[in-house]
């Protein structure tokens, strides 16, 4: 295996061949593929996807399309050096990229940092951002703290949404139906739903009143009944520990509004977002007496977990004194997790009785950035100033969940940010962008951050890139508060941890080429992270198990990445490889502790794969996608052991696994009316492997299993689209 990797990556790399296309007078000229994707994230205005200083990966609507995803965490599994990983706990899902957490990649919504509970921007529950309104994804992997601030160490997820229509109305209405593994029916059994699959309904809404003014607004509603598995759900009543679901029923309600101006110097749109998720816990079966005569039933003690979360979103493009271009966004949002108790009669059906809703979780956010650029009358050189803000309030009961704290936790964190950059383009095709940032805050020491990036045109289809740039990372409310003490361990949060630094670095060599109707693309990158004061939680002592969060981790990561596009007529193929080596170093000495750990670099190697063909005659599309994850290994504390004289650590290991998607989509009248049929996790994946583990909470999972999918699902969209 390990010569057949390097076999594939060698085979890669060597394709870099070019040619240049000649116009119809024989000059040569510069032609992007798919020029007409233009990116916005880290510009200074929208450019093409070859002009961007940056490396920036898209993921556009036909691709969300194709994969009939609807939540944001339906498409990204495919990327490389990225992985999604579900909490069956929570029903959420965060993102792990470049080898680090979801506390490190900052996810956006149209440059807007998205509300969360431990985090803003980060730490976010990629099930809640559904995909209707959702033009493309942006992704840039790397440190980006220059342009985006705190947290955005491994990378930025940037969603765009739509924002206006070619024609005066759209009305747009989609039903899918999907199986949760071999799990599904959509009919009533004796009156009562049996409740298996997930089922999603949406409707979109636009109108263009005029070339000024557009307005739209949207609904979806994604019911997922969750997974049986090896249970038997909620009406089940034996005293066996079979009672419920190993991925828990979860619906969601997404609902946004969305009113454009666009004139000549200004463009002015102002979003209004509503999400309202439940969860439903169902617990084991207990005995209980409800009468004076001794009779029984069975009952559980359950639990309704509900979020809901608003945001407001102003953003003015505007070119001041007719030259500077001004571009600032204004948001407000809020979220709010409570959960309600309840005793259930489960043969009666009903509720004997129900405790008062209880907010757990809060979070309010004031945010806003803005960005100044073009200054000067030429095309040689320009710089950006800038601003950024962020006023958050966090409240935490004591007993938020999993998560113990000593007390009510009602915190404010404020940041204030001043950045700016510069952009230089040379007559020899060079380009190079230095830029700074200083952060302020209210809790904790001022973070300074710097990016340069370079760009060479090597030739009119070809260039390289060399980015470096540093961002940071604040602790989050369960590493500053968390107070969990009892009888057996103790697990302490500290309130003086320092934030994270980090930085990164990467190279990047395009090619393209075009000659008649083939085309091809190939991407080939290095990269290296480093994390220093990384917050891990550490045992204290050798003869008890307490342990406290610290700034004690160092974090490496360095890989190699290369990708390549072919276009021949109706034929779309992607290749990709990627081989991530990660190290941690515990520096215990540090803390008069006799824990230090330094790991060796520890590799993974992941590949991908995906066709589209477009039978243009019967507007029929054909689609897979695979991607290979490998096996994994790092050094965590091993907790068990409490009987040696020092920190003890043990190799754990995550196996690797192989994921397959398909589908067939299928237009009628004139494309008004599309039907796309697939198969998710074609392998039948649904737990891996992995001895870090002990078992999970809800999961029904043996010790050392991670869950990540309930096995092979099918799925049937319909769409209606009518413009005119």
């Amino acid at each position: 295996m390990k010569n057949l990797k390097w076999a594939i990556m060698a085979m890669l790399l060597s394709s870099t061949w070019v040619w240049a296309q000649e116009n119809e007078n024989g000059d040569e000229v510069d032609e992007v593929i798919n020029l007409d994707r233009a990116v916005i994230t880290g510009q200074y205005t929208a450019q093409s996807v070859d002009k961007s200083l940056y490396q920036v990966e898209v993921i556009t609507a036909e691709d969300i399309k194709n994969q009939a995803a609807n939540t944001i965490a339906d498409i990204l599994n495919q990327n490389l050096n990225m992985l999604i990983l579900p909490s069956l706990g929570s029903g959420d899902s965060q993102v792990e990229m470049m080898g680090l957490n979801g506390g490190y990649v900052k996810v956006l919504v149209d440059n807007i940092p998205l509300v969360s509970d431990s985090g803003f921007g980060n730490n976010i529950d990629l099930t809640k951002i559904n995909l209707d309104n959702v033009e493309k994804i942006e992704i840039v992997k790397g440190s980006m703290g220059v342009d985006y601030g705190s947290n955005a160490v491994a990378g930025i997820i940037n969603i765009i949404t739509k924002k206006n229509i070619k024609t005066d109305w759209k009305f747009n209405f989609m039903v899918q139906e999907e199986s949760v593994g071999n799990e599904y029916d959509w009919y009533k059994d004796g009156g009562v739903t049996k409740g298996k699959g997930r089922h999603i309904q949406a409707l979109e809404i636009g109108r263009k009143i005029s070339d000024n003014w557009f307005v739209s607004v949207g609904f979806n509603r994604n019911d997922f009944k969750g997974f049986w598995g090896e249970k038997e759900g909620k009406k089940y009543f034996e005293r066996d520990h079979k009672r419920g679901y190993e991925w828990l029923p979860k619906k969601q309600l997404n609902s946004h509004a969305l009113i454009n101006y666009k004139s000549k110097n200004l463009n002015v749109f102002y979003r209004l977002t509503f999400l309202n998720e439940e969860i439903n816990l169902y617990n084991e079966v207990v005995n209980q007496l409800i009468s004076p005569n001794g009779d029984r039933t069975f009952t559980a003690a359950d639990r309704d977990y509900n979020t809901s979360r608003w945001g407001h979103h102003l953003n003015i493009n505007a070119r001041l004194f007719n030259r500077v271009k001004y571009n600032g966004d204004f948001s407000y949002q809020t979220q709010k997790r409570q959960f309600e108790n309840y005793l259930y009669d489960i043969p009666g059906r009903t509720e004997l009785s129900r405790e008062p809703e209880n907010t757990y979780l809060s979070t309010k956010s004031i945010y806003s950035r803005g960005t100044f650029s073009h200054f000067l009358k030429n095309d040689f050189i320009d710089f950006q100033l800038g601003y950024e803000f962020d006023l958050n309030e966090g409240m935490a009961n004591a007993f938020a969940d999993d998560i113990v704290l000593g007390e009510d936790v009602d915190k404010k964190t404020n940041t204030y940010a001043a950045f700016g950059s510069a952009e230089i383009h040379t007559a020899s095709g060079l380009s190079i962008r230095p830029g700074f940032r200083a952060t302020f805050s209210n809790t904790f020491d001022t973070q300074y951050n710097f990016s340069l990036n370079g760009k060479y045109d090597l030739t009119s289809h070809s260039n390289i890139r060399a980015v470096i740039g540093s961002a940071n990372r604040f602790p989050d409310f369960t590493e500053m508060y968390t107070y969990l003490v009892d009888s057996n361990h103790s697990v302490l949060g500290d309130e003086n941890l320092k934030p994270e630094t980090g930085y990164s670095s990467s190279i990047q060599w395009n090619k393209r080429y075009k000659f008649d109707d083939f085309k091809m693309q190939n991407n080939f990158s290095t990269f290296y992270l480093n994390v220093k004061d990384r917050i891990e939680l550490v045992r204290l002592d050798a003869v008890s198990a307490n342990f406290r969060f610290m700034n004690i981790d160092k974090f490496q990561s360095w890989g190699i990445t290369t990708e390549h596009k072919f276009w021949w007529r109706n034929i779309h193929v992607s290749i990709g490889a990627s081989y991530l080596g990660v190290s941690k170093s515990l520096l215990g000495d540090e803390f008069n502790l006799n824990t230090g750990v330094s790991d060796e670099y520890r590799y993974t190697f992941q590949g991908n794969l995906s066709a589209n063909y477009k039978l243009e005659k019967i507007g029929t599309t054909l689609s897979a996608y695979y991607k290979y994850t490998g096996k994994s290994s790092e050094f965590v504390t091993d907790a068990n052991n409490i009987t040696t004289t020092e920190q003890v650590y043990r190799l754990v290991e995550r196996d690797g696994f192989n994921m397959l998607d398909a589908s067939i989509r299928k237009g009628f009248y004139k494309d008004r009316f599309e039907v796309t049929f697939g198969v998710r996790n074609i392998f039948d994946v649904s737990s891996v492997k992995d001895n870090s583990l002990t078992g999970q909470g809800h999961g029904g999972e043996g010790a050392g299993a991670l869950p990540l999918y309930y096995g092979r699902s099918y799925f049937l969209k319909l769409n209606y689209s009518l413009e005119f």
